[in-house]
Parts: C-alpha cells; structure tokens; sequence
C-alpha cells in the first residue's frame, strides 16, 4: 500500500539564540530558542505561544545530526496545540544540511482533535536565522 502525503503547510522558525554544549559523553548539544515559530496551512494557522520553542541538537560523531524539538502555538481562533518532533541531518542546517522531522501534535481543542491522530513528517531547510519545514500528514 503507498503512502500518501497530504499538505499541512509551512512552519517558520526564526532562531533568537544557540548554546553549544560541546564534548557531553553523548556527544555535543546545540541548543536553539527560538524567538518567534509560525505554522501557515490551509487548516492551520498558529504562533508560538510565550516563549515555548527550543530544539536540541544532538551532534554525533559521524558527523549526523538527531534533532528534538518542542513547540506551543496558538492557533488565530484560539486554540492550543503542542507539536513535538525528533529527527535527522546528514550535516548541521546552519551548513545548510537538510533536516527531516516526524512531528505528532496534541490538544484539548475539538476543532482541531483530528491533529491528535496525525503522524506527520517534514523537510526543512536553514537560511541565517531562519528554519523553514514543509509539513506533511501521511496517509
């Protein structure tokens, strides 16, 4: 059976500040906060809320990369929704690696429940301080 994409639009993180954590016995951290998050889609159109947005990067020492991010946004009508996403970069994205992410969502919020149920997967890419995904749902 194929698998299906179905668009649920763009996220955009502008990066505020980065701490490296380097020679941790798991390797070095980079520690990005970000000052302000959008995600515009068809269905979707939300903000960061407060200062909730941080992504840890994990450096490896084959040179990939393991991402681990976190995000509260609140949705133009309201809403709130937690998106959490782990992923992976061949080489970091501010060497303009590529990152792929698998974000999964949370909320209390009926309108948007069907988000509970998606398993989605993204692409990103890193111009200066700025992180843009394309998000997708798999079907």
């Amino acid at each position: 059976m194929p698998i299906e994409l179905e668009p649920l639009g763009t996220l955009t993180i502008s990066i505020e500040q980065q701490t490296v954590v380097r020679g941790t016995p798991q390797g070095g951290l980079l520690i990005g906060e970000a000052a302000d998050c959008r995600w515009e889609g068809d269905r979707v159109w939300a903000r960061q809320l407060g200062r909730s947005a941080s992504d840890w990067v994990r450096f490896h020492s084959d040179g990939s990369m393991g991402v681990d991010a976190r995000i509260l946004l609140r949705t133009d009508d309201g809403a709130t929704i937690a998106m959490t996403y782990r992923g992976r970069a061949a080489r970091p994205p501010g060497e303009g690696g590529i990152v792929y992410t698998a974000p999964t969502f949370e909320t209390d919020d009926e309108r948007y429940g069907w988000l509970n149920a998606v398993q989605a997967v993204g692409k990103g890419q890193r111009t200066g301080n700025t992180l843009v995904y394309e998000l997708y749902a798999l079907r």
